[in-house]
């Protein structure tokens, strides 16, 4: 600006700013020899010291991210703002930046209207074992889990018996191609064998849909519960506390219906 080499117009320009922005700066550090300009905006305030109280002691209790919580607290008549919370919680090493989750993404909610309509199962490792577990797609109520050694056909039976047992028999359900779910056809073997999992699928009735190969997003309702499990689990210290955490006290955001409601509370709502 001094050397009048561009107009004001084009140095704001420039520098993503106004015109008038750019004569208040010039004006503050013409004197300057090596100006030093500072962050944009405001200087955060100091955060109150009875709000981080409460945020540890909630998030101890029931551990969630900030847009969660500031809705359960306000529930409970104390409101604070999500980004009030995500600066405790990130001050206080119980959050991070997550720049994925910064970027704006097109997506659509794909979901069964009612409860048993559709279940997805799917393995995956947990403390060095594997952990079977089965979600309902409608109210993502975990119908039915367990740890094991390894990863089998009957094992996932189990589960099976176990959900089918406590919450009804569902008209379909959703796996990947892994062996433990379907029998896979081989140059050898074209036309292979029943294992148990199909063979007690057919006993009781339900549609196995196999998942697109290749394409985790169709069962990725249990692909993100896994990664819930894990967190739950290394809070908790043990998995039925974290499973009966999730399911009868978390409150999950895709099932709010103008209030906050758990998975056993939408799997009832959408029996």
């Amino acid at each position: 600006m001094k050397l009048g080499e561009l107009s004001v117009w084009q140095i704001a320009r420039q520098q993503g700013i106004s015109p008038r922005h750019a004569r208040r700066l010039y004006a503050r550090f013409k004197d300057d020899k090596q100006p030093r300009l500072g962050k944009p905006g405001r200087p955060p305030e100091p955060l109150p010291a009875t709000e981080v109280r409460l945020v540890k002691r909630f998030y101890k209790e029931q551990p969630m991210g900030a847009t969660n919580m500031e809705l359960v607290l306000s529930v409970e008549g104390k409101h604070i703002p999500h980004n009030r919370l995500h600066r405790i919680l990130k001050a206080h090493g119980l959050a991070c930046t997550q720049p994925n989750k910064s970027k704006r993404r097109k997506w659509i909610r794909y979901e069964r209207k009612h409860s048993n309509s559709l279940w997805h199962i799917d393995y995956s490792e947990l403390n060095r074992k594997q952990l079977c577990a089965i979600i309902d797609d409608a109210s993502r109520l975990i119908v039915g889990y367990g740890l094991f050694d390894n990863a089998t056909a009957e094992n996932a039976v189990k589960i099976l018996n176990k959900a089918v047992l406590s919450y009804g028999c569902p008209r379909q359900l959703i796996s990947d191609h892994g062996v433990q779910f379907t029998s896979i056809a081989r140059e050898n073997c074209p036309q292979p064998e029943e294992n148990a999992f199909q063979k007690r699928m057919k006993e009781l009735g339900i549609q196995h849909i196999k998942a697109r190969v290749k394409h985790p997003q169709t069962n990725g309702k249990m692909e993100r519960w896994f990664l819930t499990a894990k967190f739950l689990y290394k809070h908790f210290g043990a998995l039925a506390k974290a499973v009966k955490y999730y399911n009868e006290r978390r409150p999950h955001m895709s099932l709010e219906n103008g209030s906050l409601r758990t998975p056993i509370r939408a799997f009832l709502d959408k029996a």
